[in-house]
Formats: structure tokens, sequence, C-alpha cells
């Protein structure tokens, strides 16, 4: 039987796992950047996704310790916790079964930053949706905290593709087939990946 109940515990459990992904994919494509600057900039956003998890952590520690006083029975809109699941599952940021095969498939950086892009885009959206369903309000302020960090990923990484868009020619700063499948959301609501 499918779970329909989503509460703050397994929100903060997808959480912990979307920022372990983010620094993982962040790491790996630091190797690939082009320049010291963009290696940097990746090697920062990796350092940075690892904050937020171990946020995420020590909330999610604090809430268990709570549990007892803190009623997490609620149900949400079953449709919100199969949609935020399967968003998690096939988006944000590759799976470590994915990671490995997708950067190999890579043009360069700017398939490397479209990805990012991508990903704390749906970063921010997860959060969004995790503040106007949580009910702990330490994760409602931590989620709200995020979205602004996250934010803050997302203009870094538009600046620097626009940057590296600027300085090529044309024909380089296309992406590849895997960055231009993985950016975008596909007929029928499914996460291309």
């Amino acid at each position: 039987m499918t779970q329909k109940f989503f509460n703050d515990l397994e929100a903060l459990q997808l959480s912990i796992a979307i920022e372990e992904r983010g620094e993982a994919f962040y790491r790996a494509a630091a190797k690939l950047a082009e320049d010291k600057d963009t290696a940097d900039m990746l090697k920062e956003l990796a350092e940075q996704e690892k904050e937020h998890a171990d946020l995420f952590r020590r909330i999610y520690n604090e809430l268990r310790e709570k549990k007892e006083n803190f009623d997490d029975d609620y149900i949400y809109d079953p449709e919100v916790a199969t949609y935020l699941r399967a968003m998690v599952r096939s988006s944000v940021f590759p799976t470590d079964e994915k990671l490995h095969s997708i950067l190999e498939r890579l043009n360069g950086v700017a398939d490397v930053l479209a990805i990012g892009i991508q990903a704390e885009k749906d970063s921010i959206l997860f959060y969004t949706e995790m503040v106007i369903n949580s009910v702990y309000v330490e994760a409602k302020d931590a989620f709200r905290r995020l979205i602004k960090e996250e934010k803050q990923h997302l203009i870094d990484l538009q600046l620097r593709l626009n940057d590296l868009k600027k300085n090529r020619k044309p024909a380089n700063t296309r992406l590849s087939k895997e960055a231009a499948k993985y950016s975008r959301v596909v007929d029928n609501n499914k996460i291309a990946c």
C-alpha cells in the first residue's frame, strides 16, 4: 500500500537527500570546470550544500527528540505528497546512480551550470512547498532560509553561465542533449532525467 502521509520528519529526510546530492553534483562538476573561478564557485556551492544537509540533520534530530510532544499525524493532500516525492526522486540533483553517467555525457561547464540552475529552481519549488505544508516552526524557518540561499545559488549559476556565453562562440554554448533533457519538464508533468 502506498503511504499517503507526509510529515515534517519525512520532509526533512528528503531535504537532507537533496542537499547531499547537490554536494556530490557540485564536487564532481568542479572537476569539469574549464577555469579556476568556475571550479572554485562549484566547490563553494558543494560546501554550502553540505552545510544545508547538516542544518536539516540537526533539525531532524531535534524534531525526533520532541516527537512525543509533537503531533505529526496530519495528512497532507495526497496529490501534493505524491508530487513532492516524485519531484525529489526524479529531479533536483541527479541521484548517485545517475551522477556519473550524466557527467560523462556533458559537453562542458555550460551543461554543468544548466543542470545546476534547474536543480536550484527545483529546490526552491520543493522548499516553498515545505514552508506551506510543514507544521514544525523551526523546519519552516530552515526551509525559508534555504529558499533564500538557493535563490542566491541560482543567481550565481545564471551569472556564470551568462558570462560563459558572452566569452564563447555560439556553437560552444549550446547545451548537450543530456543537459537539455535533464533540465526541462516534459509533457504529462514527468520530469526528464
